[in-house]
């Protein structure tokens, strides 16, 4: 058997230096640069060298109680938006599975609230939510189930309820889409099967359609969660963070620590926790999906 010249085995990688090169430009130095940041007092305004302080943008964030509460309010946010999101791009997954004619018409207006930019339908729901003229409220004083106009963006309940509700109809178009084709991709033959054995369309659901969509379902819900977590036009469009803090998410304690407040050290700092929360979750992630995939494999 002969070996192949090292410049022969070397070509392959060439072709991946162009793609290497721009996520090394894109990805790795704004986070070395970020790091490095998140270790220092910046002076921005004062025009002095930065200081070095080490671990103490971290330890104050951490010992703030704005910082806490932020964590506290993303996840929030997040863990009311994805199962509401989940089970409605489900359902209309498996409406859509069922449509033979006119499925493109039909999934190309429901991609719509997914192609719309995230400022755009923040304005559009503030308006929708607006306590005065707001059209939410008009419906539900003319089908008489309130008598007064709810401000909805004005209390601390309610303004969640209403991001969450912006949040998941802006969703759902995408996990609807990856499912219908993970629905589309589940041979027939398991359907027929369980029919002639008697298993009605709940238990085909259960124990056909559920186990086949589970890595699709793994891969909806690691990428929902990044993206949600990550939300900040949305929010800060609809509530700026109010009212009393309780949808000042993380993205936006970042954003006015840096920009507002000029503390470019404790906005770096805010980031980085942020991003090793993310890795963690989807490192977690990875290892159970390809964990069960190696058990699968091996039975």
């Amino acid at each position: 058997m002969t070996t192949k010249p090292l410049q022969q085995r070397l070509t392959p990688y060439y072709f991946l230096v162009p793609a290497l090169s721009v996520l090394t430009l894109v990805i790795l130095f704004p986070i070395i640069s970020n790091v490095m940041m998140s270790v220092q007092k910046v002076q921005l305004l004062k025009g002095g060298a930065d200081e070095f302080v080490g671990f103490d943008n971290y330890a104050r964030l951490l010992g703030s109680s704005t910082f806490r509460g932020s964590i506290g309010a993303s996840l929030r946010f997040t863990f009311l938006s994805l199962p509401l999101a989940l089970i409605l791009g489900m359902a209309m997954a498996l409406v859509f599975n069922e449509i033979r004619r006119a499925r493109p018409v039909f999934t190309a207006f429901l991609l719509v609230p997914w192609a719309i930019a995230p400022v755009v339908t923040g304005y559009m729901w503030r308006w929708l939510f607006h306590d005065s003229f707001g059209l939410i409220n008009h419906f539900l004083l003319t089908v008489g189930l309130i008598e007064a106009n709810i401000p909805w963006l004005a209390q601390p309940d309610t303004a969640i309820a209403a991001t969450v509700v912006a949040n998941v109809w802006r969703f759902m178009p995408y996990i609807t889409i990856m499912l219908l084709a993970g629905l589309q991709g589940i041979p027939g033959d398991l359907y027929e099967a369980a029919h002639v054995d008697g298993a009605n369309i709940i238990e085909r659901f259960f124990h056909v359609t559920l186990p086949q969509l589970r890595h699709v379902m793994a891969v909806v819900f690691l990428f929902a969660t990044i993206w949600m977590v990550n939300d900040f036009a949305l929010i800060f469009i609809m509530t700026e963070g109010g009212p009393a803090k309780a949808t000042l998410v993380v993205p936006i304690t970042i954003y006015r620590f840096a920009f507002e407040h000029l503390r470019l050290g404790r906005g770096a700092a805010a980031a980085m926790i942020l991003l090793v929360f993310l890795l963690s979750v989807s490192a977690i992630f990875i290892r159970v999906i390809f964990a069960n995939q190696k058990k699968q494999e091996s039975e």
